[in-house]
């Protein structure tokens, strides 16, 4: 009886060890796309007083180009571009750019500037990027892709909703470059209504805003 016991703990340790033989070993991780930052160090461009007097009665009146210092940093080589959102879209008075540039007239290509108490349109105004460098480099272009995949020429502003995404595309080709860092300008150029269709009582704060954000491509 002995024998039989010790050949039966004999046996179950050699299973034990035969189930002991073969593991499975799993490597995991994640490989992920480098990490951007948008800082624009000064958020608020102010046009001042604006006197009525330098308003028109018929015409829409173009006021002067303002600028603040943009950058976009990478922790390595990244496809990434900026999209922008008209927090003021519903009075977005897009037919004064016209005495911009026609082209800007586009309900796409401004950004509202906000409305009087009886809510009369006071602009609109365009969103540019100016005298970039892109790693370091300045033989760059901005390019844009918007509901379909294929990119083309951005003229260096960003369009009033987010579904549109800007970046950078060297001068040779159009197509995205991973890009590590942009230094530049955000450019406004904005206009006023003209003072039949928007009426001025009491002071009118110009209320525009704007989202930027950066989406990675």
């Amino acid at each position: 009886m002995k024998n039989k016991y010790g050949l039966a703990a004999i046996t179950l340790l050699a299973l034990a060890c035969t189930n002991a033989q073969a593991a499975d070993l799993q490597v995991t991780g994640s490989i992920v796309p480098g990490s951007c930052s948008l800082n624009i160090p000064t958020l608020s461009v102010d046009y001042g007083r604006i006197a009525i007097t330098d308003l028109s009665p018929v015409d829409y009146t173009k006021l002067n180009k303002l600028n603040t210092a943009f950058n976009i940093t990478c922790d390595g080589p990244t496809l990434v571009g900026l999209t922008a959102s008209d927090n003021r879209a519903g009075s977005r008075k897009h037919e004064a750019m016209e005495v911009i540039n026609p082209g800007l007239a586009h309900p796409l290509n401004s950004f509202g500037l906000g409305t009087n108490a009886d809510g009369d349109k006071i602009g609109a105004y365009s969103l540019h990027v100016r005298n970039y460098s892109v790693d370091g480099g300045t033989d760059f272009k901005t390019i844009l892709s918007g509901t379909s995949s294929a990119w083309i020429g951005a003229q260096d502003f960003l369009r009033s909703v987010p579904q549109y995404v800007l970046t950078w595309s060297p001068n040779s080709v159009t197509s995205p470059h991973l890009l590590t860092s942009v230094t530049g300008e955000l450019e406004i150029e904005a206009a006023i209504n003209n003072t039949t269709e928007l009426v001025v009582r009491d002071d009118l704060q110009i209320d525009g805003s704007a989202t930027l954000e950066l989406n990675y491509i």
